[in-house]
């Protein structure tokens, strides 16, 4: 009888030593927490302790300093990024100047000539964006400036003129665009009822001589920038 009471205690005490065993490590945790707690109060009360000791000149110093450090650096920046504009104008220059001539223009391919106005309306200050080869619908490049939309159509001609239904071909895609002007551009010439019919127009006619002046004034203007 004795036995069976000394193995039912013992089984009693190894019954209760997980619980007591969870409950002082949970005290334990629930101790140690507390005073993390209290070590964070203690640092927040002596952090704004500090704060309260700096004078407002301090914090006048402080900012100061902050923005004139932000100041300095939006200035770099700017004038970084003006220099790598630049610098990009004048390499698109040097390729327009290359193949400006327009005896040249004459002999490269009809979309390589597209391309080379867009980077000429580029310059310019348009955001320039060609279109597919085929099915434009009477627009090469489509520029924009703000809210404004403007189309180019770009003829690469050894000889013939452009006549008057190709200008009110591309008076037609001018007003189905919705833009607000349209700029007709050449190697060759434009035929005199053209020149007659954009008089009351939003089209400005291009041809190989005003290309070439055109160009010139360009690179005078970023010439001296």
């Amino acid at each position: 009888m004795a036995k069976w009471t000394r193995q039912g205690r013992k089984k009693r005490r190894s019954r209760s030593s997980p619980f007591l065993g969870s409950m002082i490590i949970i005290g334990g945790i629930f101790y140690i927490g507390y005073h993390v707690l209290l070590g964070v109060i203690a640092f927040f009360d002596w952090l704004e302790n500090q704060l309260s000791r700096i004078t407002m000149t301090y914090w006048l110093l402080i900012v100061s300093f902050v923005s004139i450090a932000l100041y300095m650096i939006i200035k770099m920046k700017i004038k970084t990024n003006k220099r790598l504009r630049e610098q990009n104008q004048r390499e698109q220059l040097l390729q327009i100047q290359a193949r400006g001539q327009i005896e040249k223009l004459k002999t490269i391919d009809p979309f390589d000539f597209e391309i080379f106005i867009s980077k000429f309306f580029t310059l310019k200050g348009f955001e320039a964006t060609v279109t597919r080869k085929t099915g434009d619908g009477g627009k090469d490049i489509i520029l924009r400036k703000g809210n404004e939309i403007f189309i180019v159509e770009c003829k690469r001609y050894n000889t013939p003129k452009v006549s008057r239904p190709d200008i009110q071909k591309f008076h037609s895609a001018i007003i189905d665009s919705k833009a607000k002007e349209g700029f007709f551009v050449t190697t060759g010439i434009f035929t005199q009822p053209a020149l007659k019919y954009v008089e009351d127009k939003p089209i400005q006619l291009i041809d190989g001589t005003k290309l070439e002046q055109l160009i010139a004034e360009l690179s005078d203007e970023i010439g001296s920038l």
